[in-house]
């Protein structure tokens, strides 16, 4: 039933969600690899700095590459900087991380996006909250969202779209269902960041490609309306010299939602034209007369696909191949005429 009620209020709430579906890196520091993200088809970048100059140069890297910024407001109100601001290709303010975690109370939030409002009225504020259900609802607080999960490798795959979906749940009773909900997704080994508890061992390992895609489309399937990837650096310096083939499955994921991004920020989501059972689920948008299904395995197991999706005219734009059964894990977009 819940379910439903999101299917019904993303629905209806379409044309506002479409105007903008996002790719964000998390953690750029450098102005210089701003044109490696835009080569892989990332529109925005999210930096952990604060320091006015250095946002400058973002900013500008940013802007001469056509993508936006995800920045904290904190020095930059009050600076010499915060007229030009005005004028930076913002996202959103980035208000507090993860409030869920570091006990802010909702008013303390609510100061920090009335600041931020009060200073830059055209931008949106966002937050990130470390799960889709938290004892403070924070979901409404801010003009967009982010959540974060990060399952690799010690929790199921499929709860990263399951927090995506509490999270949208959390928006809807706060009254803000129709206000952008962007997912974080993994790529990092946890083995590099601190663990709650240092008596445990330590776990952890990069994300497969298959895992990265999936967490992904199983996001957008869940209510996410854009996506952020945490984070771009390893051991402080850029996947991209330092671990190049990680790097290579982020960017074969991130080229291949690059190229959706016009059917998913004008495409009209509407009823899936074949039922699935779970553990398949499935999204469908229509996109200039063409229909465009999102359709994933939420299990660790091979599962039969919908016999009618095997049909000749849906063809397969994301997937290795078409099969009676869908492998673990594993993501199919599939277009046909309407």
């Amino acid at each position: 039933m819940k379910n439903k009620l999101i299917i019904c209020l993303l629905l209806l709430a379409s044309p506002l969600l479409a105007e903008h579906f996002p790719l964000c890196m998390y953690g750029v520091n450098d102005p210089a690899d701003v044109p490696t993200l835009k080569n892989a088809g990332f529109t925005c970048l999210q930096t952990y700095e604060k320091e006015p100059t250095r946002l400058v140069a973002l900013a500008k890297a940013a802007q001469k590459n056509q993508m936006q910024v995800v920045f904290f407001p904190d020095q930059v109100i009050g600076s010499a900087q915060e007229k030009a601001a005005q004028d930076w290709p913002v996202l959103a303010w980035y208000l507090v991380d993860e409030p869920d975690v570091w006990k802010w109370t909702r008013k303390r939030v609510t100061d920090a996006h009335t600041t931020a409002k009060k200073a830059f009225p055209m931008h949106q504020t966002t937050l990130v909250i470390g799960q889709g259900k938290t004892r403070t609802p924070y979901y409404d607080l801010s003009d967009t969202l982010l959540m974060d999960w990060y399952p690799v490798p010690h929790l199921e795959l499929t709860s990263f779209g399951d927090n995506v979906r509490f999270a949208k749940e959390g928006q809807i009773a706060m009254g803000t269902g129709h206000h952008p909900l962007w997912g974080v997704v993994q790529i990092f080994n946890w083995k590099e960041f601190k663990q709650h508890r240092p008596d445990n061992d330590r776990i952890g390992r990069f994300p497969t490609e298959e895992e990265i895609r999936f967490m992904s489309y199983d996001g957008i399937v869940n209510g996410a309306t854009g996506l952020f990837y945490f984070i771009f650096t390893t051991q402080d310096k850029p996947l991209p010299t330092q671990q190049p083939e990680w790097w290579q499955r982020v960017e074969n994921v991130s080229k291949e939602l690059s190229k959706l991004r016009p059917i998913l920020e004008e495409g009209s989501l509407i009823e899936n034209p074949v039922a699935v059972k779970k553990p398949l689920a499935a999204q469908t948008r229509l996109y200039k007369k063409y229909l465009y299904t999102i359709l994933i395995n939420r299990s660790a197991e091979p599962i039969a696909a919908p016999k009618e999706l095997l049909k000749r005219k849906y063809k397969l734009l994301v997937g290795n191949k078409k099969s009676a059964q869908m492998p673990a894990y594993s993501v199919w977009v599939l277009k046909r005429k309407k």
